[in-house]
C-alpha cells in the first residue's frame, strides 16, 4: 500500500519539479540574452543582436531622428548612433526581475559626449538612471520600452545652455 502511494506521489511531483526547471531555465537565457543586448549596445558591437532579438523586435524608444528603420535593424542603427555619441558608454545593470515573458530591469548609463547632441558640448559627461522593460518570445527579445528619469535627463545638459536657451526660468 505504501508502495503504491509513494509511486502515485512521485508520478504528482515530478512535473512540478520538471515545470519548474523549465522556468528557471527560461528566467536564466532571458537575462543572459538582455545582458548581450547591453554589451551590444555598451561596445557598439550589434553583430550579435540577432542572437538576442527577432528581425521583428519593435523598440518603443526608436527615435526617428537616428533612424527610419524599423525591426532589428532599426534597433541596429540605434545602438551605432548611440556608441558613435558616446563611445565609453557603460551600462550598469542594478537589478533585473523577470515575471512571465517580461524581464524588468534598473540601469544607470554613463558616458562622454564625442560630438554636440541635445545641448550637450563635446566632453560633456552624462550619468542617466533607467528602466528597461522588454518582453520575450522563447528567449528572443520582441518588444522593449525604455523609461529615463526626466530629472536626470535635465541633469545632463549643461546648466549655461539652459539659462541661455531660457529653459531655467522661475515661474
Amino acid at each position: 500500500m505504501h508502495k503504491y502511494f509513494f509511486s502515485l506521489l512521485l508520478l504528482l511531483i515530478i512535473p512540478f519539479f520538471v515545470y519548474g526547471q523549465n522556468k528557471m531555465d527560461q528566467s536564466s537565457k532571458m537575462e543572459t540574452n538582455y545582458r548581450g543586448i547591453i554589451n551590444a549596445l555598451d561596445k557598439g558591437d550589434v553583430s550579435k543582436l540577432d542572437n538576442y532579438c527577432t528581425s521583428d523586435a519593435v523598440d518603443h524608444d526608436l527615435d526617428p531622428s537616428m533612424t527610419k528603420k524599423t525591426g532589428l535593424a532599426g534597433i541596429k542603427d540605434m545602438f551605432n548612433y548611440y556608441h558613435k555619441l558616446f563611445p565609453d558608454m557603460k551600462t550598469t545593470v542594478h537589478s533585473i526581475a523577470i515575471s512571465g515573458d517580461l524581464l524588468y530591469a534598473h540601469i544607470t548609463q554613463t558616458g562622454t559626449a564625442s560630438e554636440p547632441y541635445m545641448g550637450m558640448p563635446v566632453g560633456h559627461k552624462m550619468t542617466m538612471d533607467g528602466m528597461d522593460l522588454i518582453r520575450f518570445k522563447g528567449d528572443k527579445a520582441v518588444e522593449h520600452w525604455g523609461f529615463t528619469s526626466n530629472t536626470d535627463i535635465m541633469k545632463m545638459m549643461p546648466q549655461d545652455k539652459m539659462k541661455q536657451d531660457g529653459m531655467n526660468k522661475k515661474q
